[in-house]
């Protein structure tokens, strides 16, 4: 221990504690000088994993810089006027209708009719509602034509004809009718349980007797319906 804390040798005392010191100073600057090496050396390391795990926007999907990385607020497009929208109503210039597609007239085979009261039993002086229905029995619709086609209701009681639409023309039914394949169009008359006379839109005054009358329909000259009704005082 003497001779660490008090250096022995021909030279003085203070020349030794001078050598230790020099020693100790070199020693800590070259441990300085290590450690120092060893920190950039990690550091360097540390940032290249830094650098290397940091996407770069390319490198991911350059297709995604316009929506998911790039946060600049978007300059708006000019319109363009030639493509903006019509409004609602009008028509282009260049834009051609659609045309109406055209019902043939329908034939007379293709008609069926049919024809019925509300009741069977009727009151002498009432006005009985009669419905008429006119099918489509084609296999496409078709245009009826009420004067190349008429249809006819006619109130018989035996043999005696006595009230009949052909006596006068707004009594039936008139114009122009589309019918769809397999449909039905309908339409109603009103017999006041009276007599009616040809060309003449005023029924007869005559009362008549009760008994059974019987309503017909038929479309030109083609197969006739019936609907037998009771008429009582």
């Amino acid at each position: 221990m003497r001779g660490v804390q008090h250096p022995m040798g021909p030279e003085s005392e203070g020349v030794y504690w001078r050598r230790r010191a020099g020693l100790v100073g070199v020693s800590v600057l070259v441990l300085v000088l290590l450690i120092w090496l060893v920190g950039r050396g990690l550091g360097g390391r540390s940032d290249s994993s830094a650098v290397q795990a940091t996407p770069s926007v390319t490198s991911i999907n350059p297709s995604w810089t316009d929506t998911v990385w790039d946060t600049s607020t978007p300059t708006p497009s000019p319109v363009d006027s030639s493509s903006a929208a019509i409004p609602a109503g009008s028509t282009s210039g260049s834009a051609s209708p659609t045309p109406t597609p055209t019902l043939a007239g329908c034939q007379l085979s293709q008609l069926r009719s049919a024809i019925a009261a509300p009741s069977s039993a009727v009151r002498r002086g009432s006005s009985v509602p009669l419905t008429v229905t006119v099918t489509n029995q084609g296999k496409a619709g078709c245009l009826w034509d009420l004067k190349t086609l008429p249809v006819e209701v006619t109130i018989t009681s035996g043999s005696d004809r006595i009230w009949s639409t052909a006596d006068c023309a707004a009594w039936g039914p008139s114009g122009s009718h589309p019918i769809a394949a397999g449909k039905q169009w309908h339409f109603t008359v009103k017999w006041p349980t009276q007599r009616s006379t040809s060309g003449s839109c005023t029924p007869a005054s005559e009362e008549l007797g009760t008994g059974t009358y019987v309503a017909t329909t038929t479309v030109k000259g083609g197969a006739t319906r019936k609907f037998v009704m009771h008429l009582t005082a």
